[in-house]
């Protein structure tokens, strides 16, 4: 047995109970060994009639608004821990589990080359749209196989390894102080709020921050060059694309056997961005190849650079896949802390006098020093991942029949994990719905960290196929809050009782008109 499946196995045996929801008040059971009994015929997993599902779906139908999230706890409701969302129109079943054990085995089971269930329309752009660019590189989100696991070796070294991203600290940090002049010039002089747009400029910090990194140049978005065709262009391309995956490929769509309009537009962003991501990555290459011409200094230890010495299509795909999944699903987390940390004042405070001792002055640059003492800080961003979790889940195939709940799920049946979902479960979390980052530092008196249930906390994913671009999400949004709670006192004095929707991931569903109170140094 190799040191995967040892650990793996060893966190099976610890996932503890697992719920049973005949009723939303029904509490965690133990659930009888798969081992134990003959398992269940696949057919026999609970789930709405085809024809039910789709009528949900449409206009007037009990789900036609509703959020992954809210459908899937209605379903948890009615159906149980596991069931079925029936597949349609080309699309496979997809099983959904909200047990720990189930997902356990789910990860033991997912073999060398994890699938990871993608959208489909994203890779029929790929592959048969556009094969010229994409043909020997699909890129991470949509590859499946032995191409994803040859891709995921070549780029993890530059990805994982912390030292990958020693470069950044200092020009992020730069960034977030253009953020800060921005915020200054935008904010009501009188009640130091922002506009109601403010996601947008989060949006923007994010995306010159990933811009940074994936094509290594500033598009200037923030201040300087706000107009900036290819960048907006490209900015707003990555954020549709996922809005338009979310309706081919999550919610039933006849795309697959009809032209629809929605397909439509989301082949033309694909093409849109395609284009505007190529002309970007030319125009950075011939810059730099200036800047060496010139005499000048260039750093060849960029992001972007060690992808290039891949091949440039693994540097264009990576670049705007970093963009693709990062803008929305970061800058939304971005908003997460601020609004609990505004909800929060003695926690904002006591984040503040961490950062005062790193952070001498306001305009201190952050490095890879100053940023290793920052316990509170983690906690901080760990515990509003788990208050306000990002979607429900991950999908994953198992290539082998795998038994989930006493039944037989068949090999190659998506499986959605709703792991997030735990994250708001008292079975697993004591005092869930309250904002405690002190949970995860170890206790002064006892010197230990709390117990958290294995594969209830997994907001990256899990194993070999967890997010990639994880290091370089702790990095900017660390960044980013270290810089903003540092140079701000932040409230927010309106309604904050349901902040977030979600479709395939979270997303605002409000205006977040913060108050940026300046601080004296």
């Amino acid at each position: 047995m190799n040191a995967w499946q040892s650990l793996t196995r060893r966190l099976a045996v610890a996932t503890g109970p697992i719920r049973s929801l005949g009723s939303a008040s029904a509490q965690a059971q133990t659930q009888t060994s798969a081992e134990d009994v003959e398992a269940r015929p696949y057919s026999d997993v609970p789930r709405p009639g085809k024809l039910q599902f789709m009528r949900s779906f449409m206009p007037g139908g009990e789900f036609s608004d509703a959020s992954i999230v809210d459908f899937s706890v209605a379903m948890r409701q009615r159906y149980g821990d596991i069931f079925v969302l029936p597949g349609m129109f080309g699309s496979k079943d997809r099983v959904v589990t909200f047990s720990t054990s189930d997902i356990a085995t789910v990860f033991r089971n997912e073999g060398a080359w994890p699938r990871r269930e993608s959208f489909d329309s994203v890779t029929y752009f790929r592959q048969h749209i556009r094969p010229d660019v994409y043909g020997n590189s699909l890129g991470l989100t949509v590859s499946q196989s032995e191409d994803w696991g040859k891709m995921r070796s070549a780029v993890n070294p530059i990805f994982m390894q912390p030292k990958g991203l020693r470069m950044y600290f200092e020009p992020l940090s730069n960034i977030n102080n253009e953020f800060i002049e921005r915020i200054k010039e935008i904010r009501d002089p009188r009640t130091l709020e922002v506009p109601e747009n403010f996601i947008d400029e989060l949006q923007r910090l994010i995306f010159e921050s990933l811009a940074l990194v994936a094509f290594d140049r500033q598009m200037g978005i923030i201040r300087k060059h706000r107009d900036n065709p290819d960048a907006l262009a490209l900015f707003r391309t990555s954020r549709d694309i996922f809005r338009y995956a979310f309706k081919l490929d999550m919610r039933p769509s006849i795309w697959k056997i009809v032209s629809t309009p929605t397909y439509r537009k989301m082949m033309r962003t694909l093409s849109e961005g395609l284009d505007v991501a190529q002309r970007i990555l030319a125009d950075s290459q011939q810059a730099l190849e200036q800047r060496r011409q010139a005499g000048e200094q260039v750093n060849s230890h960029s992001i972007m650079q060690r992808l290039l010495e891949i091949s440039p299509n693994v540097a264009l795909v990576m670049g705007m896949d970093m963009l693709f999944a990062g803008v929305d699903a970061t800058s939304t987390l971005l908003s997460a802390v601020l609004l609990t940390l505004a909800k929060h004042p003695d926690k904002q405070q006591k984040l503040r006098e961490e950062l005062t001792k790193i952070m001498p002055t306001k305009d201190s640059l952050l490095n890879e020093e100053t940023m290793k003492d920052m316990p509170y800080l983690r906690a901080v961003i760990k515990e509003t991942l788990r208050f306000y979790p990002n979607g429900l889940g991950t999908l994953r195939s198992c290539p082998e029949n795998v038994t989930l709940s006493g039944y037989e799920v068949p090999s190659g049946t998506p499986v959605l994990v709703a792991a997030n979902a735990l994250m708001k479960d008292p079975a697993y979390y004591a005092r869930p719905d309250e904002f405690m980052p002190e949970r995860w530092l170890r206790d002064p008196q006892s010197g230990k960290k709390l117990q958290v249930s294995p594969f209830t906390f997994l907001p990256f994913g899990f194993g070999p196929r967890m997010c990639i671009g994880k290091r370089l999400v702790d990095l900017e949004v660390e960044t980013s809050v270290a810089k903003l709670i540092r140079n701000f006192h932040v409230e927010f004095l309106h309604d904050a009782s349901k902040p977030y929707k979600t479709l395939f991931v979270m997303e605002p569903a409000i205006d977040f008109r913060f108050k940026f109170t300046d601080l004296k140094d």
